[in-house]
């Protein structure tokens, strides 16, 4: 089990150092932005590859931090069992969600989604339509989606490995879970 959990902070140290980086490019996308705008107000300037880049920095950073985000226990939770549930209760919830929903969601679209990289990367598509005159790679933002993924259920299975010490007595519940109990 020590084992597992030495696994587990390492995968934890991994989307945290991915959130460093990305996070960043929620910078880039307002400077990206106001660039955009003030060229367009002043300049009459607009570049449909801009466009392009707005949505894939944003879609970069949700993809790439939602296992940063599950991490740290601030997603999206119905919790309206915590305060009947206990701890252990609250673990075998998260194990079963993350077993039953998390991992197999995160497995399919990894699976769907990583052949359309593949063919993107090798066949060099870029984002140029009859909408869109912009040169963009399309690979690019087509990685983004099994990389965000598989982090993702990465995190899962360091969040299940948690579960299970703390169903074995190895371990507390994190401190941020057990607020859920604590606040009733």
């Amino acid at each position: 089990m020590r084992t597992l959990l030495r696994f587990a902070h390492a995968i934890d140290g991994l989307n945290r150092t991915v959130s460093e980086f990305v996070r960043w490019g929620l910078l880039a996308n307002a400077v990206l932005i106001t660039a955009n705008a003030l060229s367009r107000k002043f300049l009459s300037l607009a570049w449909a590859s801009a466009f392009d880049l707005q949505w894939q920095f944003f879609a970069a950073v949700v993809l790439l931090m939602a296992a940063y985000t599950f991490q740290r226990d601030e997603h999206v939770r119905i919790d309206i069992l915590a305060d009947r549930l206990g701890e252990r209760g609250l673990a075998w919830l998260d194990l079963i969600g993350i077993c039953l929903v998390l991992l197999p969601v995160c497995a399919a679209l990894v699976w769907v989604s990583l052949p359309q990289f593949v063919i993107a990367f090798l066949s060099g598509e870029s984002r140029a339509t009859r909408e869109s005159t912009s040169h963009i790679p399309a690979w690019i933002i087509k990685g983004f989606i099994p990389a965000g993924f598989l982090l993702l259920a990465l995190q899962g299975i360091a969040e299940a490995v948690r579960c299970v010490a703390c169903l074995r007595g190895i371990l507390p519940r994190p401190m941020h879970r057990r607020r859920l109990i604590e606040d009733r």
